[in-house]
């Protein structure tokens, strides 16, 4: 039972970390155009780390806001 519970939260502490720095890497201008054009199914993931970086990161805002307004 013990390492059950260890196992998870490992697990829980991996899938954090590793949306947490998804999150903080600088978007592409190729992402941008596909959330700005939808040319690819924008999953719920994707979706919310757009949404998150340009929150946060004024490099990737203004970016975004550039190809936004093409």
């Amino acid at each position: 039972m013990f390492y059950l519970l260890v196992t998870l939260a490992v697990y829980g502490v991996f899938r954090i970390s590793r949306e947490i720095i998804g999150n903080r890497a600088h978007l592409m201008e190729e992402e941008i155009r596909d959330y700005k054009y939808k040319r690819r199914s924008l999953s719920e993931s994707f979706q919310r780390r757009i949404t998150n970086h340009i929150g946060t990161c004024e490099e990737c805002r203004e970016q975004f806001k550039k190809i936004m307004n093409e």
